[in-house]
C-alpha cells in the first residue's frame, strides 16, 4: 500500500480494504471459471447484498432500494420516468453538482418544463429561503444535492420534503456527498428519491451506486432505461412482453460490474457496524480540526459552520494570488497529502480512515507552502 494521506473523500475514497477484497474475489472467480463460478442464479442475485446493506444504512426496506452503475445513471432513468410536464417547473440550485440537474434539464428540453435554479453568494452559499421561494403550485420536482460539493453546505431534507409535498411535487436527493458520512433515515426524512455514488463517502469503488425509491411514488413510475433485467423474471427471455418488478429493482435493467457492487456492499456493512452516528461524530471532529488549523493560518473558511448546515467538507479561501490548484498539486507531490481544488477553493474532506494527526500534518504542510 502507498503512503498517501487521503483527506479528499469528497473526491475519491481510498477504497475500503473489505470492498477491495470482495471485488477482487469476484474478479478472480470470473477469470478462473466464468459462468461456472458466477452462474445465472448468482447473476440474478448479484445486487441483493448491496440492496440489503443499503437498506440497513438508510433504515428502509430492501424492496425500497435499487442498484445501478452510477448515481447519474439512476437519476437519468428516474427523470425520464417522472417526466415533468410542459407548464411545470423543476427547482434546484445553481451551485449543485451538474449531474444533480443535467438529467432534469435534458428531460425538460423534451417535455417543455422549466428549470429554476436558486442563486448563491461569493462563497457558493445558497440561502434555503431562495430555494423555497422558487417552489410554487406548478413545481413538479425539487432536486437537491443533500450536501453541496463545492462548500459542504447541507440542506434539511425534511424541510424541503414538506415544501415539495405541499404543492404536490416530489423531492429528489443526490446524497453522493452525504451517504456514508451523515445519518439519513430514508423512511422518515420525506424524500421520494435518494441516490448516491459508491466511490466517495461510502468507500467503494467506481462502477456501483445505490438508490432509494419511496413506495409512495414507486408504483406510478416506469423507468426511463430498460433492459433484460427489467422483466420480473430476468431469465424468462422473451421480447414480446416486459412485466416490471413491483419493488425498486424495476430500475435495475442490465449487467453491471458485480464485483464493484459486492465490494460496495462490504464497505456499507462496515459503516453500519461502526454506526453512522459514530462516523458522523468522528468526521465532525476532524472537520473542526481543519477549521481550527485554517483559522490559525489566517485562511478563510467558506463552508457553513452552523450545526444545521455544516458537513465534513471544509472549503478554504486562500490568500489573494495563491492558486488552490497549485497548492493542491504541491500537497500531493511534495507531501503525499490529497485534497482537492474546487470552484477556486481548497476543499478538505476527511473521513473515518483519517486521524487528527493527519489533519495536523496537512496544516503544517499548508503553513510551509504559504510561507
Amino acid at each position: 500500500m502507498s503512503d498517501w494521506t487521503n483527506l479528499s473523500f469528497a473526491n475519491v475514497a481510498t477504497t475500503s480494504p473489505a470492498a477491495h477484497n470482495a471485488s477482487l474475489a469476484w474478479s478472480d472467480a470470473l477469470a478462473r471459471g466464468g459462468a461456472a463460478e458466477f452462474d445465472g442464479e448468482a447473476e440474478k442475485n448479484g445486487m441483493l447484498p448491496l440492496r440489503q446493506a443499503t437498506s440497513r444504512l438508510l433504515s428502509c426496506g430492501v424492496e425500497d432500494v435499487c442498484v445501478g452503475s452510477s448515481a447519474t445513471e439512476l437519476l437519468c432513468s428516474i427523470a425520464w420516468a417522472v417526466w415533468p410536464e410542459e407548464g411545470s417547473n423543476v427547482v434546484s440550485t445553481r451551485s449543485s453538482f451538474p449531474s444533480t440537474v443535467y438529467p432534469w434539464s435534458r428531460v425538460a428540453e423534451a417535455s417543455g418544463a422549466e428549470i429554476r435554479l436558486a442563486e448563491h453568494d461569493s462563497n457558493l452559499y445558497t440561502n434555503p429561503k431562495n430555494i423555497l421561494e422558487l417552489i410554487d403550485e406548478s413545481t413538479s420536482v425539487v432536486t437537491l444535492s443533500h450536501i453541496e460539493f463545492s462548500n459542504g453546505q447541507r440542506y434539511d431534507i425534511e424541510k424541503f420534503a414538506k415544501a415539495a409535498h405541499s404543492v404536490g411535487a416530489i423531492l429528489v436527493i443526490d446524497a453522493t456527498q452525504s451517504m456514508g458520512m451523515f445519518p439519513i433515515d430514508a423512511t422518515s426524512c420525506g424524500a421520494d428519491v435518494i441516490v448516491s455514488s459508491g466511490y466517495k463517502w461510502l468507500r467503494g469503488t467506481y462502477g456501483a451506486a445505490v438508490g432509494y425509491i419511496s413506495p409512495s411514488i414507486r408504483s406510478n413510475l416506469k423507468p426511463g432505461l430498460v433492459g433484460f433485467r427489467s422483466h420480473a423474471d430476468i431469465w424468462d427471455l422473451r421480447a414480446d412482453r416486459m412485466d416490471l418488478p413491483e419493488d425498486a429493482s424495476k430500475f435495475e435493467y442490465t449487467t453491471i460490474h458485480f464485483g464493484a457492487a459486492l465490494g460496495l456492499a462490504a464497505a456499507v456493512e462496515e459503516i453500519c457496524e461502526i454506526g453512522i452516528e459514530e462516523v458522523w461524530k468522528h468526521d465532525l471532529i476532524l472537520a473542526e480540526a481543519v477549521v481550527n488549523g485554517a483559522n490559525h493560518l489566517g485562511l478563510g473558511v467558506v463552508s457553513p459552520m452552523s450545526a444545521e448546515e455544516r458537513s465534513a467538507i471544509v472549503s478554504l479561501r486562500l490568500p489573494d494570488g495563491i492558486s488552490s490548484e497549485v497548492v493542491a498539486k504541491r500537497l500531493q507531490e511534495e507531501y503525499s497529502i490529497l485534497v482537492t481544488s474546487r470552484s477556486g477553493f481548497l476543499r478538505v474532506s476527511p473521513h473515518i480512515d483519517n486521524s487528527i494527526e493527519q489533519v495536523n500534518s496537512l496544516i503544517s504542510a499548508l503553513e510551509e507552502i504559504l510561507n
